[in-house]
């Protein structure tokens, strides 16, 4: 007991720092760890062995539990085929390189092997804080992100279970990888028959809920353990038979206060079982994170491009998965006590865990993405040249309403000029007819080559609303109309002062457009080459020929 409250007092602390310092939490919570450790060392406590492991088992399995809540395979509907492409790519390719450096770092191959299954799957518990803070859950990102998890959790625990199996021969893996299967089918049944029956037709309290959600846990820990699988197993396909809408809403309000107490608990205890590492691990480290997340960036990024989505999205979804898994610290633990890896080969796995799960809330921003973007290599082919465009609307930025606003657009026979800085939606655009001007939005060297000052209308749809001010600034003192997709009121009342059209929120934005066209146009056509100067243009649309 006083074992246990040392271990709570030293949780209190590192939270009290990480929120005084501003710091992530879990590497103070690792380095209280091992505080604890060199100071019972340092006093000649004896190290309470059987109680920190179980503190890390439980710990462990409440934490894949909480975050397996999340990962409902209904998230992949629509697009199941790019997602299973992704994650199995990512895991193959990770895996892959992951052993190889380790191999080319002179290890040997079982030590290789955990090298680079812990390198192949990403962290639950981290993207899915990440995508909650940031309410990305429901995108195509999100969605995206979450189904590679699911399926990635269901290779490593399938890999977990042959590598601790491995010393008992190819029957012993066989009925392990098995008695996984099952369970795995019997979650399945039970997510999608029971768990929405229950929450149609049982009432339950809060309590009640919190008690059959920990007794879900329970049951499926315990058959686990009658199957001689790693209690992670169990605790992984419990949380996910809660999965399904509306169960999963409500336990996971329930369940946070429970998983922030025991990764308190989970992460103190891995500091205690540390071995100091020296410098050849910190470097063996390093260069096992820059493989990590750099091939991770590059390869999920390419990928999910190759099965449809759009660039930004693609970055966004590679920088949320570059870190390892909390199933990369089971495996690493349960190695070590079976005996397969050194202890020092654990401590480097946690070490490459801790830091890349610390990294990725630092990487996994706006701007960081933005940054890549540019880097992202232009898609030229296909551009048209834009010198003969006039009268003609310019849209900046493709947005949510973007399809809808295009095909208003050629209804009403008005030329389109699309300028976008991502690639993969440039792509889509050009092979549908639309002439189109990759980069961004704000560079007045793309706006002058869309003719801007020659057009009849110029539509802001950026993701950034700052940048429409540039534009109106640009485009100030000539006839053209510069149209605003705004989403609260005070930047309404800015856009409109500024001299530019808001139009609120950007599910509206296509019809009101459509109908502002509607009052001001007659028999408007497609845009011609430019005229002869003119004399200012009123707000009532003049007809126009096409161009071809």
């Amino acid at each position: 007991m006083n074992h246990f409250t040392v271990l709570l007092t030293a949780a209190a602390i590192a939270f009290g720092l990480s929120r005084l310092l501003r710091l992530p939490p879990i590497p103070l919570l690792i380095l209280s760890g091992i505080a604890l450790r060199v100071l019972a060392e340092y006093l000649s406590i004896e190290s309470p062995e059987l109680l920190l492991g179980e503190m890390i088992e439980i710990g462990l399995a409440v934490l894949v539990f909480t975050s397996g809540v999340d990962l409902s395979p209904q998230r992949m509907r629509g697009n199941a085929r790019g997602i299973i492409i992704v994650a199995v790519v990512q895991f193959i390719a990770l895996g892959t390189a992951g052993i190889v450096t380790a191999l080319f770092l002179n290890y040997n191959f079982t030590d290789s092997l955990y090298l680079g299954f812990a390198l192949s799957a990403s962290s639950t518990l981290i993207v899915v804080q990440q995508l909650q803070k940031r309410q990305k859950m429901f995108v195509p990102f999100g969605r995206l992100v979450l189904g590679v998890l699911l399926i990635q959790d269901l290779f490593i625990i399938l890999l977990m279970v042959a590598l601790l199996k491995s010393p008992d021969g190819i029957l012993a893996i066989t009925g392990s990888i098995g008695g996984t299967i099952a369970l795995g089918m019997t979650a399945l049944l039970i997510h999608r028959r029971f768990i929405p029956w229950a929450t149609t037709h049982l009432r339950l309290d809060e309590e009640e809920l919190m008690l059959g959600a920990l007794g879900i846990l329970f049951a499926f820990s315990g058959v686990a353990y009658l199957l001689d699988l790693p209690f992670l197993v169990g605790s992984f396909f419990a949380g996910f038979t809660l999965s399904a809408f509306p169960m999963n809403g409500l336990v996971r309000g329930m369940l946070s206060s429970l998983s922030g107490f025991f990764l308190a608990i989970f992460f103190i205890s891995i500091g205690t079982v540390l071995t100091l590492p020296d410098i050849q691990l910190i470097q063996h480290s390093l260069i096992f994170i820059a493989v990590l997340v750099l091939v991770t960036i590059i390869l999920v990024t390419t990928v999910a491009e190759f099965v449809g989505y759009s660039t930004r999205a693609s970055i966004e979804a590679g920088l949320l998965l570059s870190q390892t898994s909390e199933f990369s610290l089971l495996l690493a633990y349960s190695g070590m006590t079976s005996g397969l890896i050194p202890a020092n080969l654990f401590s480097m796995i946690v070490l490459i865990t801790v830091s890349t799960m610390t990294l990725t809330p630092f990487i996994a921003r706006k701007n960081v993405s933005r940054l890549l973007m540019k880097w992202q290599p232009h898609y030229r082919r296909g551009e048209a040249d834009c010198s003969n465009y006039t009268d003609h609307a310019v849209m900046l930025g493709f947005g949510r309403a973007g399809a809808k606003t295009i095909q208003m657009l050629k209804e009403k026979k008005i030329g389109i000029i699309v300028i976008e800085e991502d690639a993969a939606v440039i792509r889509q655009l050009i092979a549908k007819g639309i002439t189109c001007i990759q980069g961004s939005s704000s560079n007045k060297a793309l706006l002058k080559r869309a003719n801007c000052k020659q057009a009849r209308m110029v539509i802001c749809a950026m993701k950034h609303s700052e940048d429409a001010y540039l534009v109106i600034d640009y485009l100030k003192g000539t006839p053209v109309k510069v149209i605003v997709n705004t989403f609260e009121h005070s930047e309404t009342e800015s856009i409109r002062r500024a001299g530019g059209y808001p139009i609120q929120t950007a599910p509206a934005s296509a019809q009101r457009f459509v109908d502002w066209l509607d009052a001001n146009a007659v028999n408007p056509t497609l845009a011609k080459p430019k005229p002869e100067p003119k004399e200012p243009r009123t707000l009532k649309i003049e007809p126009s020929t096409s161009i071809p």
